[in-house]
């Protein structure tokens, strides 16, 4: 499920980008949020088939286009995500935040999204939401974790659950770099 959300992600900026439209500009189009529109580019939430059609509207493709590739695969009983079969996400503009995608399990029908999340020491990144609970388990580091008002210094082994809907953003103020296993339980948009 999670490549998917990659590819309907990753198509939508770009048919957006192509017709040099921003985030604001494709949710005056639409009427919806450009903070939804940011979640749906950055595989952050799952769209409905409503919003779909309404972005696919406004970017004047058919949802086919939008589609395209997506469940083009064959859903497993198990997977297996060999070391050299991992790749690295990007996702919203930031300065030192690099994303390895580990497991994705939306060709089987879930929900989960796992990553590795290298912060580099003073990363920058405006906060997010994202439709779904998060997991949040440092493995190596330090860093602050600001969640809504509130700043949370976490360390080596510190276990972090949330919901991911509470605007959020991990720091890195020390001088090493810091590494997170993210784990995302996502939701679908309305």
């Amino acid at each position: 499920m999670r490549q998917n959300l990659i590819k309907l992600g990753s198509s939508i900026k770009a048919f957006r980008k192509e017709q040099n439209l921003t985030l604001a500009a494709l949710s005056e189009t639409t009427g919806l949020t450009a903070g939804l529109l940011s979640r749906i580019e950055n595989f952050r939430t799952i769209p409905s088939l409503p919003v779909l059609l309404k972005i696919a509207e406004a970017l004047k493709v058919t949802p086919a286009e939008l589609l395209s590739g997506i469940g083009e695969t064959s859903s497993p009983v198990w997977t297996l995500v060999r070391k050299n079969e991992r790749t690295m996400v990007e996702r919203e503009n930031n300065k030192g935040f690099m994303y390895e995608m580990l497991l994705d399990t939306e060709s089987s029908g879930g929900n989960l999204q796992t990553l590795i999340l290298n912060i580099e020491p003073g990363a920058l990144r405006e906060k997010v939401k994202t439709d779904g609970d998060q997991f949040i388990f440092i493995l190596k580091g330090s860093i602050v974790f600001c969640l809504g008002d509130e700043k949370i210094n976490l360390s080596e082994g510190d276990i972090l659950f949330f919901d991911g809907n509470i605007e959020h953003v991990p720091e890195n103020p020390g001088s090493e770099t810091a590494v997170l296993l993210a784990v995302y339980l996502l939701k679908e948009a309305k």
